[in-house]
């Protein structure tokens, strides 16, 4: 007996104690790639996935986590090739046909996405907090059906690697006195302070890099010669540019500890072009104009976006004006612009009542946010029904941030559509017909202003 005894302990001392240390292994390198998703850090938990066999070939859950690491790093035939293989297992992941469903959402295939959607809709519970979201994203796969048939307004094209990262890239603001010249902001690595965490700690593990502003410059065509703003303007904290005063000598921008809670400067550049003189913007914007991006237009009006009490929902459209050096209590741009959803990043033409925004309105939207179109009529005092400006210049994502260049067939936007190379990037559209609302217009007051 005791030989035997003898025996199964140099058994379990060859073979238990390795196995069991190689599944504590395992599982520790799971929580570690979960860890790493969970923060956003999808390339690290990806490589940590695909470096464990166990975890690659075999573990259910380490197969879902790399499915879902390569569609958040936008390669979508690896991850639709993981869920398609996911699916034909005892698959315990209801998820894995919402996925397929915005794989095919993004792809603007939007009558199998929303098969997908409905698949997804009877495999979990009528109570999952889910349900909602996903019947929103079916609804905007019938708008997608209908809106694919129009006859498209532009070409819109990314504005390529030279200018876009693998991280977010947001908020394009071309230069009022440059043609070749086009203002950005990004969370790139090398920004300064460094990778944080939310708090604003220095977090190099799972800290992401705040925002700072970039400029590009145009060279035969090509936007290229991405430079970081000086270093006086940049900071440890997140800065966002928001626009320019007409005459081109005043920045504005957005500084904060996080995105939705700083303020607006106004940076003037001195006489010499050298040093800088910023001040706080005295306007009644709130503190989150790193997310919203308010327009300021010809000095003496700003509109600008706030989920403020007595709203229509979500984030509204206000306006604000200057009148004898001080700005007005903010107006809501009322019920025909804004709705129970939210109105982001609006644009005025240069006609001051050709208005451009974003909205994710489910009855209008083919993804998240879309832009639309809509022109004041000062003589009834109201708003067009906004329009969608449809495919290509939007897509099955978020599409934000449009601006026109004074060409008045150029606009730059911010769209997070998944043929780019990283989280949101950088997008130029050429309108096929010029648009008569950017021509210059000599009126010193925009249409929309109290008294016009």
């Amino acid at each position: 007996m005791y030989r035997y005894l003898c025996c199964c302990f140099v058994l379990i001392m060859a073979f238990g104690v390795p196995a069991a240390y190689a599944q504590r292994t395992t599982e520790q390198k799971l929580l570690r790639a979960k860890d790493f998703f969970v923060n956003g850090k999808y390339e690290e938990a990806l490589g940590i996935l695909m470096n464990e066999r166990e975890l690659r070939r075999n573990d259910p859950e380490g197969r879902f986590l790399i499915a879902l690491s390569n569609y958040h790093l936008n390669r979508l035939e690896k991850s639709e090739e993981y869920l398609q293989e996911i699916l034909k297992t005892n698959n315990p992941y209801p998820e894995v046909l919402l996925y397929l469903g915005r794989i095919y959402h993004t792809r603007h295939d939007f009558e199998k996405a929303s098969n997908f959607y409905k698949s997804y809709l009877k495999n979990i519970d009528r109570r999952d907090r889910n349900r909602e979201f996903v019947q929103d994203d079916i609804r905007r796969c019938a708008n997608g059906i209908q809106l694919q048939f129009r006859q498209p307004l532009a070409f819109a094209e990314n504005l390529g690697n030279q200018v876009n990262s693998a991280q977010d890239e947001f908020g394009p603001v071309p230069s009022p006195s440059r043609g070749d010249r086009l203002y950005f902001t990004s969370s790139r690595p090398g920004n300064l302070g460094g990778p944080r965490d939310p708090a604003g700690r220095p977090d190099d593990l799972y800290g992401r890099f705040f925002t700072d502003i970039y400029y590009a410059t145009q060279s035969q065509g090509v936007w290229q010669y991405v430079k970081p703003m000086h270093y006086l303007l940049n900071s440890p904290q997140h800065e966002v540019i928001l626009g320019f005063a007409p005459d081109g000598r005043s920045m504005y921008y957005f500084q904060g500890t996080a995105l939705d809670r700083g303020q607006v400067l106004v940076d003037t550049f001195r006489q010499g072009g050298q040093v800088l003189s910023t001040n706080p913007f005295l306007g009644p914007l709130g503190d989150k104009a790193g997310i919203a991006s308010p327009l300021f237009y010809k000095r003496n009006l700003v509109i600008f976006s706030s989920d403020r009490p007595g709203g229509y929902g979500g984030m509204d459209l206000y306006q604000t004006e200057r009148i004898n050096g001080r700005w007005t209590a903010p107006k809501n741009l009322g019920p025909q612009i804004n709705t129970a959803y939210d109105e982001t990043t609006p644009f005025l033409a240069n006609d001051g009542k050709t208005l451009y925004f974003s909205s994710n309105d489910k009855r209008n939207s083919i993804g998240g946010f879309d832009i639309f179109k809509t022109v004041f009529f000062p003589e009834q005092e109201r708003w067009a029904t906004p329009y969608n400006l449809g495919l290509p210049i939007n897509s099955a994502s978020d599409d934000t941030h449009f601006v026109l260049a004074k060409d008045g067939y150029t606009a730059y936007l911010t769209s997070s559509r998944k043929d780019g190379f990283g989280q949101r990037d950088l997008y130029v559209a050429y309108f096929f017909e010029y648009l008569r609302e950017m021509t210059p217009s000599y009126n010193q007051r925009s249409p929309i202003l109290n008294g016009n």
